[in-house]
């Protein structure tokens, strides 16, 4: 499976791969999830709390050495003894994270402890002069070290990445990665060398796929395996998954405008994918139309929801009265700006109103949204919550509220429906269409990008009126949630496993 992102924010495709993960492991375990870019422990974390078992992963530059777990085997107690008597270090200086190692007074070292294995170190960088010359990376034993140019920048000294050393199980050198002038090279001890894009052609090579051989595509757009897998694949089955709209018209996304360029590979080589996967009929239905459009060869398309969930989930006790719950990275496209301001709208017809913002994103835009609550002094009732495991708190609130410009499946409206909550959210494609379903269990807010025109007020005033709206009823409300429940049944993941199952076996 193709691939495990690095150096992102987190994302809905990282959630995606989670629950698709948990679901797989139920009937196979021959899966292998890529890192194409080498991943610090907190990427190799973060996808094991999305699901992914830290056995099924492979990062590819360790694939050349025969050092390849992931796993941590190195203790703490075990490096700080041995550190004792290299370093001489005469105090420790620790915080939940990080072991700071001294001598007369200054930090010559630093343990770094495993977020998830609090035991293991994961890292210790070592400093001269109290700038950064070298890290060593444990997994089983050293896996690799980096290496430190001080360099001067209108800021001050700062630590360049120029080097960095993979090591076998037994302690040799098995390659080195060699940094340039932004350029980097691979060095082997033959005295091979060769570029990124060729390193990453060698270990596509070594995979050795065959008929036998089924490869997942979770992402393409600039990265340089999509080519190699197409050319040495040998007849490997490809699956194409589409997590994000293939196709913009103009006001539909702030940052793409038609062909997406992150599936332009899947358009130019479709003839070479065996199926791809969206998450909606809707979507289905304009993928082959655009595939045509563009003279491209339309391979099988199966619609598989992203996520599914393993249960209803009821309050409880009683839901918090007029609440209302947002779940979003922090992306402009999500639109979370008009949310805020239809709810204080809302909230001077009812003051019992709140909204609580679930996520984490970009910060510019985070800081912007903070300053739209202080500057109307909503925060008594609207409240930044941060990121965190909401599968238990939707069931607390009564009504999701959604300005995204587009969904393609929308996995925290999916989990907002099996906790029954009722809805606010655009008429856009294509999950909104999917769980919202107008005075059934909620409100679609007609949008139409064309005719906006950046003139917003007419939407922010009819989102202010569905939420006063959708609170004056407490029996309508009731029911809104018992259609909502019906809805989540249709994406219980037994169901989502079956669609996988018939696909993959």
């Amino acid at each position: 499976i193709f691939s495990l992102l690095v150096g992102y924010v987190p994302n809905g495709v990282d959630n995606a791969q989670g629950y698709r993960a948990r679901m797989l492991r139920k009937y196979t375990d021959s899966v292998k999830y890529i890192f194409t870019e080498l991943p610090t422990r907190r990427y190799v974390n973060r996808y094991r709390k999305a699901g992914i078992a830290i056995e099924q992963m492979l990062s590819l530059h360790q694939y050349f050495t025969d050092n390849r777990s992931l796993g941590l085997s190195v203790r703490i107690e075990d490096k700080l003894n041995e550190l004792k008597e290299s370093l001489q270090y005469t105090a420790t200086d620790r915080d939940e994270t990080e072991i700071r190692l001294l001598k007369d007074g200054s930090v010559i070292a630093s343990l770094l402890t495993d977020e998830m294995d609090p035991g293991y170190c994961h890292c210790i960088q070592y400093y001269n002069g109290g700038r950064l010359i070298r890290s060593e990376h444990y997994t089983k034993g050293i896996a690799y070290v980096e290496y430190f140019m001080t360099k001067v920048s209108a800021d001050g000294p700062y630590a360049e990445l120029s080097r960095r050393s993979f090591y076998s199980s037994e302690g040799e050198v098995a390659f080195d990665q060699i940094y340039r002038e932004e350029k980097e090279m691979y060095l082997f001890p033959n005295g091979r060398a060769c570029t990124k894009s060729e390193f990453i052609t060698e270990f596509v090579k070594k995979l050795n796929l065959g008929e036998g051989d089924i490869v997942l595509l979770d992402r393409s757009a600039q990265f340089d395996f999509v080519q190699p897998l197409f050319m040495y694949g040998n007849k490997a089955r490809f699956i194409a998954v589409f997590h994000s709209g293939h196709f913009f018209e103009k006001g539909e996304d702030v940052h793409a405008l038609y062909l997406n360029y992150e599936y332009y590979y899947w358009f130019k080589y479709s003839g070479m994918i065996d199926t791809m996967v969206v998450s909606t009929e809707e979507q289905k239905k304009e993928l082959i139309e655009k595939l045509k459009e563009y003279g491209c060869s339309v391979p099988k398309v199966e619609v598989i929801p992203a996520g599914g969930i393993d249960r209803l989930r009821y309050p409880d006790t009683v839901r918090k009265p007029y609440s209302l719950l947002s779940v979003s990275r922090m992306d402009s496209r999500k639109k979370i700006e008009w949310i805020v301001r239809s709810v204080i709208k809302a909230y001077e017809r009812n003051p019992d109103i709140s909204l609580d913002i679930y996520g984490r994103g970009e910060h510019e835009y985070t800081k912007q949204l903070q300053n739209l609550v202080a500057r109307n002094n909503a925060q008594t009732y609207i409240r930044f919550m941060g990121r965190a495991d909401v599968t238990e708190v939707y069931k607390n609130y009564e009504v999701y509220v959604t300005a995204s410009l587009w969904e393609t499946l929308g996995l925290s409206v999916m989990e907002a429906a099996g906790s029954g909550m009722a809805f606010i959210g655009l008429n856009v494609k294509y999950g909104n269409r999917l769980f919202i379903h107008p005075d059934e269990n909620g409100y679609l807010i007609e949008y139409d990008p064309e005719n906006l025109q950046g003139n917003d007020e007419e939407l922010i005033e009819c989102m202010a009126d569905k939420i006063v709206e959708i609170f004056e009823d407490n029996d309508r409300l009731e029911q809104f949630h018992q259609v909502s429940y019906e809805t989540g049944r249709e994406y219980f993941s037994s169901k989502i496993e079956d669609k996988w199952k018939r696909l993959l076996l």
